[in-house]
């Protein structure tokens, strides 16, 4: 009897969507849930001093001093904890849309490699500038733009209240190419200009960029990979394909004889 394969499932896992947010963007929450706890220990240091002035006595005063590092703790925690689920599910949305585009795109793996938020930008060609007046009218030219990069397609996307919206979708081949701003290395004002053709050879060009300087930096360095790995593996199957077909000709040449 025939043995069935299991099919290719992708598990909602909290820790994997988790794993997936930018280091910058954790630190970033951390710095919100911080702050947070700073100002809730500092209120409470007010409050209690104010009221030991009332009192006039010491003792109210330094009871908020002490206590307020249990305050700054309980706060920050809190914040943390109310933070993090809602990045998670964004992510997870994110994700599942991500997934969506590339599959009408064409990927053939949907396993997600990166994803991160940025802001990309159309590059525009004079003879466009119709188009560019109304992007603008609409509001559409400069808008957080969720990228993410699978093992062979790269999908950029626009969140909107009803949904996201396509922006970029691309295979990673011989048809997409990316140039930084600072050749490949780390900046705070760090830019990527993609640039790509269709089937048709109709070009577009967008300019990513973002507050997250280091995951624009690793999208690099992996699309590159990938490029390279796509490459490798084009050229072994040409190599394939031309020794298959110089035996085919050295079989039907033996059959003529």
């Amino acid at each position: 009897m025939a043995r069935q394969e299991a099919p290719v499932t992708f598990a909602i896992d909290n820790s994997e969507a988790w794993r997936q947010v930018a280091p910058e963007e954790k630190f970033e929450m951390m710095n919100r849930a911080h702050a947070i706890g700073v100002i809730a220990a500092f209120i409470c240091i007010i409050v209690l001093c104010t009221i030991a002035v009332a009192f006039k006595t010491t003792s109210i005063m330094w009871a908020g001093i002490v206590l307020s590092p249990l305050i700054f703790q309980y706060a920050a925690g809190k914040a943390w904890r109310d933070l993090k689920p809602r990045i998670t599910l964004e992510y997870l949305a994110a994700r599942s849309a991500a997934r969506r585009f590339a599959f009408a795109e064409g990927a053939k793996d949907l396993h997600l490699q990166l994803l991160f938020r940025g802001s990309a930008t159309p590059v525009l060609d004079r003879s466009d500038i119709q188009q560019a007046l109304e992007n603008a009218a609409q509001n559409v030219l400069h808008t957080e733009t969720w990228v993410a990069l699978f093992n062979d397609t790269v999908v950029m996307m626009n969140e909107h209240p009803g949904g996201a919206s396509l922006v970029f979708g691309h295979g990673i081949n011989e048809r997409l190419s990316l140039e930084s701003s600072d050749n490949g290395g780390y900046s705070n004002t760090k830019e990527l200009l993609i640039n790509a053709k269709d089937r048709a050879g109709v070009e577009s060009k967008f300019k990513l960029n973002g507050p997250y300087p280091g995951a624009l930096a690793v999208f690099e360095k992996r699309v590159l990979q990938l490029q390279s790995e796509f490459k490798k593996l084009n050229d072994r199957r040409d190599e394939i394909a031309s020794i298959t077909a110089d035996a085919v000709e050295e079989q039907n040449e033996f059959q003529t004889f």
